[in-house]
């Protein structure tokens, strides 16, 4: 299993997406190289175009541009960011016959452009959300890469059915200090602070739009491409350690659990967890806030009920684990997102 987990370590990501923070750096004036040390930077702070570096290389490069360019950074690189920008996969998306077919196909091929979050399109009756997962366990970065590809998508899918691109909502996790006007002026419609996962919801009808150049011979080979360059860099069939555990709902299992079902000993994937600085506890908890704030949110579940659909042993502890992770007790927050 060890050679199929994405690692932090892994040095498979390359220079696009940095693309919208280099941009800005340029025109700010930051000090580039020394903030991206690992992308070998030249003098006017452009990446050699076969660079490929890990995760945790990555992290401290981006924390850095964080802190210089505000809690709006993550909107504002992701706008700077177009289709040339995803490299090979671009090809493929330009081909397609409609926006629908162009996303499902990018997001087939993210990794290839270095996502460093897991975006999903789940489709609906009327309206389709893309949603932004974590790729790896990062809840310092969490929000600003959420932010980022969200818009890196939004700036895409413009560039290939036009500008009046017409979004519903958008609904990013955390960062109430980010301006709700920059983020409303670049998506063109209401955005929420404070979701419990990032993500964009758009009609049926836009994702329909019909593509101006589609090539059934060109996304045939852009696939082909796609697939090579995937296997070349080592990709193929990756999943990151998070991926695995939320696919497996580490929330209601144990570890004993986990590790059998991820075909591993107990003693490996404690190692994994520390090797890629994951918290089981963190993560299963986590994962329960995150579906406890849903229910408090959208149903009129009773807490009781609650704390038993989240394998709590009882409401009392619910309420005591809620508090510590939110700050505000259930009925509190509940109060709080009434609508």
């Amino acid at each position: 299993m060890n050679n199929k987990v994405l690692s932090v370590q892994d040095a498979v990501f390359p220079a696009h997406p940095f693309s919208g923070l280099l941009a800005i750096g340029r025109e700010r004036d930051w000090r580039l190289q020394d903030m991206f040390p690992a992308l070998g930077l030249n003098a006017e702070g452009r990446p050699p175009e076969d660079v490929r570096i890990s995760y945790a290389q990555a992290r401290e490069s981006l924390l850095q541009a964080r802190h210089h360019g505000g809690a709006d950074l993550g909107i504002l690189s992701g706008a700077r960011k177009s289709l040339p920008a995803l490299g090979a996969m671009a090809s493929g998306m330009l081909a397609q016959a409609t926006l629908s077919e162009a996303m499902h196909f990018g997001l087939e091929y993210q990794l290839i452009a270095g996502a460093m979050v897991q975006l999903q399109l789940e489709p609906g009756e009327h309206t389709s959300v893309l949603t932004a997962q974590p790729l790896f366990d990062d809840s310092e970065l969490q929000d600003f890469l959420d932010a980022d590809h969200l818009a890196t998508a939004i700036n895409v899918s413009r560039a290939l059915c036009g500008a009046a691109l017409h979004i519903d909502r958008v609904e990013l996790r955390g960062n109430r200090q980010a301006s709700r006007s920059v983020a409303e002026g670049f998506f063109g419609c209401p955005v929420v602070y404070g979701a419990d996962v990032s993500r964009v919801i758009v009609s049926n009808k836009v994702l329909d739009t019909f593509l101006i150049n589609p090539d059934p011979g060109l996304a045939a080979n852009s696939k082909m491409r796609c697939d090579a360059e995937l296997a070349a860099v080592g990709l193929t069939g990756r999943q990151s350690l998070l991926h695995k555990l939320v696919s497996l709902q580490c929330d209601y299992r144990s570890v004993p659990e986990l590790a059998s079902a991820l075909g591993i000993s107990e003693r490996s994937l404690h190692r994994l967890l520390a090797r890629e600085g994951c918290s089981y506890f963190q993560i299963a908890e986590s994962l329960r806030m995150e579906k406890a704030r849903h229910y408090l949110r959208n149903t009129d579940m009773s807490l009781d009920d609650i704390a038993a659909q989240l394998h709590y042993s009882d409401s009392r502890s619910f309420r005591r684990a809620f508090k510590r992770a939110v700050n505000l007790t259930p009925s509190e927050f509940r109060l709080n997102n009434l609508i």
